[in-house]
């Protein structure tokens, strides 16, 4: 069947309303045939064969309004109405925005299934029970895309409750210190690799089964990148953690001026490497508890477990502002405009490379060359930009993200529960060596987890607050035979 076919004449090219107002003219005997028709620009045949039609249902039918116009072109007919596709259109999209999409063939079944209960006339396919490929494709608010993998936590941990606290607490450091574009900063990590994982389309012979590109290996070690952006548009040099226990100076050859590099043996970040990475960002930053500034980032446990940091934020003026766990992808401004572009430059500079350097491989030596000359590419004023006015935290806008993207998490809601406050144990290390640290108890309206009985016992600390560098350790509940998946204490 000819599924792109395009058609070649006018017929039924009229509209429903006109052909209506063209009965009704001629059937009160305001008009004839010929005048009607052509005043309305229908044809007459075709309207000489209504009136017909009208005249002879006179006896069922009162009211032109009400007097079918519509000619079905074609020999076949619909199965569904109008009114029972868009109601299965409809359907089709909430599963999808639930992150539980259907395929053709769950569609097609469906479509069958329907058609069987609601005793309508079909085509169907017998065997199969299954509908053809031909209606799926005659609507034109769907179309066939590939999903992307997510994590059930990240499907539930956001929620309207989560983007309203984090948004909540936002607004209240905005009120406090008056912060500007240039005064708000956003860090993350990135891991990256001497292999290419995304590779862009090329040119090959048609019909080839199997097309190949170079690489330096089958697998290739990772390192990790810290990476960080202002509001304002200005980028911080990123710093490297090499996978090794010694430091060569070889390792930054041919570097992005500015960036620098650190080593781990696994290669991840920890917190005496943060540690460090923090001391350069509050010189890159300039700030001062007179002119503060704000740093969102993910809560890790190597950005907030360290008293080490608390105390350099507490000194030097840095408020520190953690995003709800698994809800950075569309919180965090970085994960909105700038991983993606680097990725991709990434991978056409180590191509380029590749291409550059025949019969030789990329190793930890070429990396930092490599990824600075993709960090220059990305890192421009209008991704930082645009990263913070993605998702309205520069701006401030509260109800940025419409109710259909929290419907993921719908599957797994459970109604709020308003618990006591909490007591909540501050570690904090604000008095010298001779006085030691102390411990304060303070109420703190914070977010939590409460997960299932069978899997965890205690409470998961979903945002710490908009304070300048404190932790915070919930105070173990006990299990209850019903428990909330988020529960604000007040």
């Amino acid at each position: 069947m000819v599924r792109t076919y395009k058609k070649k004449t006018e017929r039924g090219s009229w509209s429903e309303e006109s052909m209506r107002n063209t009965v009704t003219e001629v059937v009160n005997g305001r008009m004839g045939y010929y005048r009607a028709a052509t005043t309305f620009q229908v044809p007459q045949t075709t309207l000489e064969r209504k009136v017909k039609k009208f005249k002879s249902e006179m006896n069922e039918v009162e009211k032109v309004e009400s007097f079918n116009v519509e000619d079905q072109l074609g020999p076949l007919k619909g199965v569904f109405t109008p009114e029972e596709e868009q109601e299965l259109v409809d359907y089709i999209k909430v599963m999808e925005n639930r992150l539980f999409g259907l395929t053709a063939n769950e569609v097609n079944r469906l479509a069958y299934q329907l058609a069987v209960r609601n005793n309508k006339q079909h085509n169907f396919n017998q065997t199969k029970e299954s509908d053809g490929k031909d209606w799926l494709r005659g609507n034109p608010s769907l179309s066939f895309r590939k999903p992307e993998q997510t994590s059930a936590a990240r499907a539930m941990a956001f929620n309207k409750v989560n983007v309203s606290q984090f948004f909540g607490l936002l607004g209240e450091v905005y009120d406090q210190h008056k912060f500007t574009a240039d005064r708000i900063y956003n860090c993350d990590e990135s891991r990256i690799s001497a292999v290419s994982k995304n590779t862009s389309k090329i040119l090959a012979t048609k019909g080839k089964k199997q097309v190949g590109s170079l690489s330096s290996a089958e697998r290739g070690k990772t390192v990790s990148v810290e990476f960080c952006m202002s509001a304002a548009g200005g980028f911080m040099p990123p710093m490297l953690v090499y996978p090794r226990q010694r430091m060569k100076p070889e390792l930054l050859n041919n570097c992005s001026p500015g960036m620098w590099a650190e080593c781990h043996v696994s290669g991840w970040m920890q917190k005496d490497i943060f540690e460090k990475w923090f001391d350069k960002f509050i010189v890159f930053s300039q700030a001062t508890k007179e002119k503060p500034v704000l740093l969102l980032l993910d809560g890790h446990s190597t950005h907030i477990q360290s008293l080490t940091i608390i105390d350099k934020a507490r000194a030097n003026g840095v408020v520190i502002l953690c995003f709800p766990p698994h809800c950075t992808d569309r919180l965090q401004p970085l994960d909105v405009s700038f991983m993606k572009p680097l990725s991709t430059y990434y991978d056409q500079e180590l191509t380029n490379w590749l291409r550059s350097n025949p019969g030789k491989v990329v190793t930890m030596f070429q990396i930092a060359e490599i990824l600075g000359k993709a960090f220059l590419r990305a890192a421009t004023m209008l991704t930082a930009i645009n990263g913070f006015k993605k998702n309205e935290i520069c701006s401030y806008e509260p109800n940025i993200f419409p109710d259909s993207v929290f419907e993921a998490s719908i599957t797994t809601d459970i109604p709020l529960i308003t618990s006591e406050a909490a007591n909540i144990i501050v570690n904090s290390d604000q008095g010298s060596a001779s006085n030691g640290s102390r411990k304060q108890v303070i109420h703190r309206q914070t977010m939590v987890l409460l997960t299932k009985p069978d899997l965890k016992s205690k409470m998961r600390l979903l945002n710490l607050g908009a304070h300048i560098g404190i932790i915070v350790t919930p105070i173990t509940t006990p299990q209850t035979n019903k428990l909330p998946r988020t529960t604000p204490i007040n």
